[in-house]
């Protein structure tokens, strides 16, 4: 079925922008018009578009201004460009490409050729869309637009990292007394309320392991407030599931929270990959999750992240602990309240 779009028509000749209009519209795609770039990035603050179709040679703003302003706002990620210029020459060809242009059209165009330019550009749009769509339901949109538009992102990399790591307290016992279904009526309802704060600070879900979720803030994307982020996350959840029923059912979630130097990227073989991360700091934010048990506590967080912190959060010192599997113990606190003077 061919998709129709609302398209932007930018060109400084009146001729051109109604003869574009027109076979666009017989097409059965609507459009805006605007003669110049500062119509056009005023069109483009007022209305949400599929396409911008864009002359480069303008008065006030030419095609290039205008390609250099969606790409500062961002636009770019969710509007593709077609350029239909009669600049033929190879360096401005590149030159809108480099600048985020999804295609080039020499002037005059083909209608035929038209058409399967601007169809195209909007199935593409619709395919990066729905993979976001699906991206989305694991990161943060804004994480998942970024990894579509910069494929590197993925590729695998030695970085620091902020590691979250969570457990439900006594799963094994809760899960023994109520029917299978229930369990997963449960979780179904328990894992997107933690998801959801996970996501509002830009963390991403790297796994799901039975009642656990392995969460990681700084990969594969860099946060700059990846400690701060963990804890606010830490903080929301459990603010969550203390107050919270989940299929009927009171859940109280352990956390651990660590950071260090990890290897991060993609694994697998063929069609079958998958997004993962490994090393110490992840080991130890598992270790620290199990220690709440021993502790009474509900969030534990190493050292490490402390001194990544740029905000102040109620921390109690509990100090150096073994850690099961290392040859020397961590400094460890007790991540106490809401968000507030550090006690630490």
């Amino acid at each position: 079925m061919k998709q129709c779009g609302h398209i932007l028509v930018v060109d400084d000749n009146q001729l051109n922008r109604l003869e574009l209009a027109q076979a666009l519209k017989k097409q059965g795609h609507s459009t805006v018009l605007a003669e110049d770039g500062l119509q056009a990035l005023d069109a483009l603050e007022q209305d949400h578009f599929d396409l911008v179709m864009l002359d480069i040679l303008m008065p006030n703003m030419d095609g290039f201004g205008v390609l250099e302003n969606m790409k500062a706002d961002g636009q770019l990620r969710d509007i593709p460009v077609l350029v239909i210029s009669a600049i033929d020459d190879m360096d401005s060809v590149v030159k809108c490409i480099r600048l985020g242009a999804e295609d080039y059209l020499p002037k005059p165009s083909d209608l035929t050729l038209l058409e399967a330019r601007v169809t195209a550009c909007l199935e593409k749009k619709r395919l990066r869309e729905a993979i976001v769509s699906q991206l989305g339901k694991y990161v943060p949109e804004s994480v998942a637009a970024s990894i579509i538009n910069d494929q590197k992102a993925l590729q695998p990399k030695r970085t620091i990292a902020t590691i979250l790591y969570t457990d439900i307290e006594n799963f094994t016992g809760i899960a023994e007394s109520m029917p299978p279904e229930r369990v997963f009526e449960m979780l179904n309802e328990y894992f997107p309320a933690l998801v959801e704060s996970i996501m509002a600070h830009g963390g991403v879900v790297n796994q799901f392991q039975g009642d656990a979720m392995l969460v990681t803030y700084n990969v594969p994307l860099e946060d700059p407030e990846h400690a701060d982020n963990a804890l606010k996350t830490a903080i929301e959840i459990q603010d969550r599931s203390s107050r919270e029923k989940f299929a009927g059912v009171s859940l109280r979630t352990r956390i651990g929270v660590n950071t260090g130097e990890v290897i991060a990227g993609n694994v697998g073989s063929g069609t079958r990959v998958a997004y993962t991360v490994h090393g110490d700091a992840v080991n130890s934010a598992a270790r620290l999750e199990q220690l709440n048990k021993q502790y009474g506590t509900y969030t534990l967080v190493s050292a490490s992240t402390v001194e990544h912190l740029r905000g102040s959060y109620q921390l109690r010192e509990i100090g150096e602990v073994p850690i099961r599997g290392k040859h020397e113990g961590m400094c460890v606190f007790e991540l106490t309240g809401s968000i507030g003077k550090s006690d630490a």
